[in-house]
């Protein structure tokens, strides 16, 4: 990746978001130092956990660690790869790994934090669209969703809201044409990796009907001729992908993940 993309990105987004360094969220010289020399494979992977989190306090600043983490991950998708295995290695950090004097397991008390950072980031960034506010980015939020199925895919969120939330923005409310052509897109995106995720959550919760429903349309907004030729392809394929994962389910008799079995 492109060393001035990367850290030209990191100068701008931390000037930003801290003109006066009063914020919260500023991410501190380790974290910006740190992820730049890990993206750039300047320094390995476990080392690069411990000095981007030296200067958290799992006391009170357990978000920050995913801030900057995800804020990257939305405006450069080249970083998807290593973002994921960065956050891998800090879920497994302990206080007495960082030097703190206290043996706890702080990488997993910390990825707790993850779930509700990203719910409320996301969130944010879908009323932006819905809106048609000057902040709405619709690639960056494409591209957000992409890492958050990423994340889900690879077991780091451990949770069911994104699977549901997903296909409710873009198929159970009428939007307008723009609108739709972006929160489409991010649904067929998050379906291409956390398809089998959303499967299991509608079985599991009874809920094969709103399963059908959804397949049902996207199946006719893969036909949607207003919209864009990129948002009609990706919804063709999630399309493909979810009776894909039915028919894995009815030849094999069952789908077995997370402890739930679907029949």
């Amino acid at each position: 990746m492109s060393s001035l993309n990367v850290d030209e990105w990191l100068h701008n987004f931390v000037a930003e978001v801290a003109p006066d360094n009063e914020l919260k969220d500023v991410p501190s010289p380790n974290e910006t130092k740190a992820l730049s020399d890990y993206l750039h494979a300047r320094i390995p992977l476990r080392e690069a956990a411990i000095a981007y989190t030296r200067d958290t306090i799992s006391e009170t600043t357990n978000g920050d660690v995913w801030y900057l983490l995800y804020h990257i991950a939305e405006d450069i998708p080249d970083t998807h790869d290593r973002l994921i295995e960065l956050i891998r290695a800090i879920s497994t950090l302990s206080e007495e790994t960082r030097a703190s004097g206290e043996v706890q397991a702080w990488g997993s008390v910390c990825m707790a934090d993850l779930h509700g950072d990203l719910r409320d980031h996301w969130d944010g960034q879908a009323e932006h669209i819905r809106g048609n506010r000057v902040e709405a980015a619709p690639r960056a939020f494409v591209d957000l969703t992409i890492f958050i199925a990423r994340l889900r895919s690879e077991g780091l969120l451990r949770t069911d809201y994104f699977d549901k939330a997903v296909m409710w923005c873009a198929l159970e409310k009428e939007e307008s044409v723009k609108v739709l052509d972006t929160f489409l897109l991010a649904t067929a995106r998050y379906l291409e990796w956390a398809v089998r995720y959303v499967f299991i959550q509608s079985c599991r919760g009874d809920d094969i009907d709103r399963w059908d429903f959804w397949k049902s349309r996207i199946a006719a907004l893969g036909n949607e001729g207003q919209l864009s030729e990129e948002t009609r392809e990706a919804a063709k394929s999630a399309l493909a992908r979810m009776t894909e994962v039915e028919s894995v389910a009815t030849l094999g008799g069952m789908v077995e993940k997370e402890g739930v079995t679907v029949q």
